[in-house]
């Protein structure tokens, strides 16, 4: 999940927008500091509150973001592995020190900042312009008050400024840059030795004894779940849809109501973008030189330069890497500053566009003129839409009319036999199990859960169906016979055993390998066959032939200065004693060619190195108490 979410797309109209006020932040966070101040409290940071309420609304938010991107796939399971709560709380708490921290340093926002950045949210403009009447409409659609509402943006515009001095001090040298590259261009080979765990199971002898005392320890480790088998009736949507009459009138209707809001595909561009940053409380000479810049990819670009390349040289934020390549935009994805370049022609370049805190300049690549799809276009889309909406309250209503039959104690068989729709029966399942004809839907194992032996579930929806449910058999919570389990347990015993010799056998040879120093005559000595990995990065993320070993997460520190390493890995089933074979130096003819983008890379990285260690060192002389308590509750 984690990879998908990273590989979500981020532009630089998000990097814009932030500090400035999103409605989302409306529907969500809105007078949470407020509100509710009976409610126990989450957390205490140098005295200032983290209250419950706050905590929920920001919750509900954050699983809310994952549930959309995951559409419907986030599992409880999932769920309690991502650790939201305690993750939210950090960055709450985070939150707290950064803004107590900017305001100790004289950085609080101005009423100036405050108001500019208000004006420019698109949500509080009428034709293009902040609108006072609208704002206020929008807070009090949300139970807000100005002053509570602009007191939350001040401190958001606060941390920036705090962050922007931070970021601003750090810098990297060129000594630094080309010290990583030799680094991470030098290529390595590694022997080793591998120590399969499986070749030791044959040595472990278990008694009964042993077996009974981890059966007799283990009992609520073993102890089967609650199990369920769940008969319910299925009322597919296409079923009912197939006989679902649709007319003329309704099919114009519809695409006359949803004409503009589904059919019409927008004008988009296809732009690239030069991003030049100001710094918060610039002085003249840094708002000169940086105007000089954007001036001068302005004069390049319609000069004939390449602009990807200009993007490159010129940029400093994270789109530099791949020439300043936004993508499509349409006019309402971009902010009002930029909305100017929907007047431009493809191939144009803009003049210099100011917006808070950076200057930006901006290429036409390519155009997509507005189009609305014609009613016979679309007729058999619609057909289809209105057809399957029909099936669908044809189904809810067959499904309620069932499910009083079964309320009035009908036969389930018979009821579906009269009705014409499928009675199943599922297999035997436990929480957290997902059945293949079941797919993830969550609310179907929550309601059968919840049923008792003579319940009847409400109309349940799942993909394209409504289910009726109701509990054939159930089988309560309990330790199987010992002998049911024992095959299991004795192959978990031999396993962990196993284990136990091998990695004290690979320990004595690592320690034998650190005094001799040659790894072909310590495995001679003991039947074991020396492998090379073959030449690769010392940061690749696997090495060739073994794979990843989470320890060498950070990269390979063996060289020919300390060619053995200092302890054993392991990965799944084997070991791994490990050796410095060779190296190949990294090409620094290359190195100039690829100098700037590296100096970006390698600066971003310090800066967020810096920014972590600023973090902590601002919690290690911070008072915080954390109410787990109030942190549990729903």
């Amino acid at each position: 999940m984690l990879d998908f979410l990273r590989k979500r797309k981020r532009s630089w109209i998000i990097t814009f927008l932030l500090g400035l006020i999103i409605v989302v932040f409306i529907a969500f966070y809105g007078g949470s500091k407020y509100q509710d101040r009976g409610a126990p409290n989450v957390a205490e940071v140098n005295g200032d509150v983290i209250s419950q309420h706050e905590f929920a609304l920001q919750y509900q938010k954050t699983l809310e973001r994952y549930r959309e991107l995951l559409k419907g796939s986030l599992t409880p399971e999932m769920l309690k592995s991502l650790n939201l709560k305690n993750t939210l709380l950090e960055e709450l708490i985070q939150k707290r020190l950064l803004r107590q921290e900017a305001q100790e340093l004289g950085l609080t926002a101005s009423d100036d900042e405050l108001m500019e950045a208000i004006g420019q949210v698109r949500e509080f403009q009428v034709a293009g312009r902040f609108n006072k009447d609208r704002y206020l409409q929008l807070l009090r659609a949300n139970r807000l008050t100005p002053g509570e509402f602009e007191e939350e943006q001040r401190d958001q515009l606060t941390i920036q400024h705090l962050y922007g001095v931070i970021l601003d001090s750090t810098r990297i040298t060129d000594a630094e840059v080309r010290e990583r590259y030799r680094l991470e261009r030098e290529k390595i080979n590694l022997q080793y030795v591998r120590l399969p765990v499986s070749d030791a199971i044959a040595e472990v002898k278990l008694s009964e004894d042993d077996i009974k005392k981890f059966y007799d320890g283990n009992k609520e480790i073993l102890k089967e779940p609650l199990k369920l088998q769940v008969e319910y009736l299925s009322y597919p949507f296409d079923r009912f849809a197939a006989g679902a009459q649709v007319s003329e009138k309704e099919i114009e209707d519809y695409y006359q109501a949803n004409r503009d809001s589904k059919f019409r595909k927008p004008k988009e561009l296809k732009l690239r973008y030069v991003s030049i940053r100001v710094p918060p409380g610039a002085d003249a000479k840094q708002q000169e030189d940086a105007r000089a810049r954007a001036n001068r990819v302005v004069a390049e670009a319609r000069g004939g330069k390449d602009f990807a390349q200009l993007a490159k040289q010129f940029s400093d934020d994270a789109s530099a890497a791949k020439g300043g390549d936004l993508g499509w935009a349409t006019q309402g994805q971009l902010p009002p500053q930029l909305a100017k370049v929907f007047g431009m022609a493809k191939g144009e370049v803009s003049d210099v566009i100011e917006t808070p805190g950076r200057l930006q300049v901006v290429r036409v690549e390519d155009s997509r003129e507005e189009k609305t799809a014609t009613l016979k276009d679309l007729t058999p889309e619609i057909t289809r839409s209105l057809k399957a909406d029909k099936g669908k309250r044809e189904a809810a209503k067959i499904a309620d009319r069932d499910r009083e039959k079964m309320l009035s104690g009908n036969d389930l068989a018979k009821i579906a036999q009269e009705g014409g729709v499928a009675v199943s029966v599922t297999p035997w399942f436990s929480s957290g199990e997902v059945l293949p004809e079941i797919g993830q839907n969550q609310e179907f194992y929550k309601t059968a859960f919840t049923l008792g032996p003579k319940d009847v579930s409400p109309v349940v929806e799942g993909n394209n169906v409504y289910y009726l449910l109701k509990i054939k058999q159930r089988k309560d919570p309990a330790v199987p016979p010992l002998e049911t389990v024992r095959p299991n347990i004795e192959k978990g015993l031999k396993e962990s055993k196993a284990y136990e010799i091998v990695i004290q056998k690979a320990n004595g040879l690592l320690d034998q390998l650190k005094k001799e120093k040659d790894l072909a005559k310590l495995a001679a000595q003991n039947s074991l066959k020396v492998e090379e990995t073959g030449w690769f990065l010392r940061n690749a993320p696997q090495l060739p032939k073994i794979g990843e070993l989470p320890e060498l997460r950070s990269g390979v520190i063996l060289s020919a200065e300390k060619p053995i390493a200092d302890k054993v890995f392991t990965q799944k089933d084997v070991i791994y004693i490990l050796a410095f074979k060779g190296s190949q130096g990294a090409d620094m003819e290359q190195f100039e060619s690829e100098k700037e983008a590296l100096t970006k890379q390698a600066l971003a990285e310090t800066r967020q190195q810096v920014l972590q260690k600023f973090i902590e060192g601002l919690k290690s002389k911070a008072k915080i108490q954390i109410h787990t308590g109030a942190l549990e509750q729903d």
